[in-house]
């Protein structure tokens, strides 16, 4: 459509102010961003010192010393208050952390978790080494790594690590799991990564191709659940559907390969296909 002379004032005039509420908006979602991220430390701090947290308190305020800078000008009365909190906070978990590596173990089996034989302090490990805990007396931080999953950093406080400890098996070995479901999500991501790359039926393919074809495909896929699950499907003895059954093939590439919980003496997967049954 072509713009009449006269016109193009107007049509400037609304591009202009079109722009400069974009910008606004644009703004706005930032400082709201922002102001959620100070409502999560403030929430998270005092849930940190209503339990008694100490290492979490401090971990908290070292983490957003970013945030706690930004305050300084307009909240300097916060700011120092803070600081005496972190003197306070030091000195307590001083003294805690210095009697954990007596204490944890006791703590863990009161707690019905089971420290593998190979532990060393600081560092453990559960379930056949596919939970992983390193604690740093220095910075009073514990960090809890499964296999294949993002880690977890949290203060050190004994409550606290047990209990996150206790939570990420829940999360990995206590979930109800729908197996000809599971096997229909691997099938139907498997049959994408052939048609994507030509393949003929049957091929073998790289596991993580097909690992990261689910992650595309499903809301959530968490890479440390799908290996427990696979285990599972694996050790169950009937991965078949349709007619076709999962055959998983091992490499020696520990970068592109997993190494599934509970079959570690396999070695680490590394390739997939579905065969038709014989």
């Amino acid at each position: 459509m072509e713009i009449e002379p006269g016109f193009a004032s107007h049509l400037r005039l609304a591009q202009e102010a079109a722009d400069r509420a974009r910008q606004q908006v644009d703004l706005a979602v930032k400082q709201l961003d922002a102001s959620r991220h100070t409502q999560a430390f403030w929430e998270d701090l005092y849930a940190a010192l209503k339990n008694g947290h100490c290492a979490q308190g401090l971990f908290l305020l070292r983490r957003e010393a970013d945030l706690l800078r930004s305050l300084e000008a307009a909240e300097a009365s916060t700011v120092q208050q803070l600081r005496e909190l972190h003197r306070e906070l030091q000195k307590r978990t001083q003294s805690a952390v210095v009697r954990i590596a007596r204490e944890f173990p006791q703590a863990a089996r009161d707690a019905g978790i089971e420290i593998d034989s190979t532990s060393r302090h600081p560092s453990y490990t559960f379930n056949q080494g596919f939970l992983r805990l390193e604690m740093d007396e220095r910075r009073y931080t514990a960090k809890i790594s499964p296999r294949d999953g993002a880690a977890i950093v949290v203060g050190l406080d004994l409550p606290l690590v047990v209990g996150t400890i206790r939570s990420e098996q829940a999360r990995l070995f206590r979930r109800e799991i729908d197996f000809m479901v599971f096997l229909r999500s691997l099938q139907t991501a498997y049959l994408a990564v052939l048609r994507a790359e030509d393949r003929p039926e049957g091929a073998e393919v790289p596991l993580r191709r097909v690992t990261n074809r689910l992650a595309k495909n499903l809301n959530r896929f968490a890479p440390d659940e799908f290996n427990v699950d696979l285990s599972r499907l694996v050790q169950r003895g009937d991965p078949v559907v349709d007619g076709k059954r999962v055959h998983l093939n091992h490499t020696r590439d520990r970068r592109q390969g997993m190494l599934l919980h509970g079959l570690e003496s396999g070695g680490y997967v590394g390739f997939i296909s579905f065969k038709k049954e014989k």
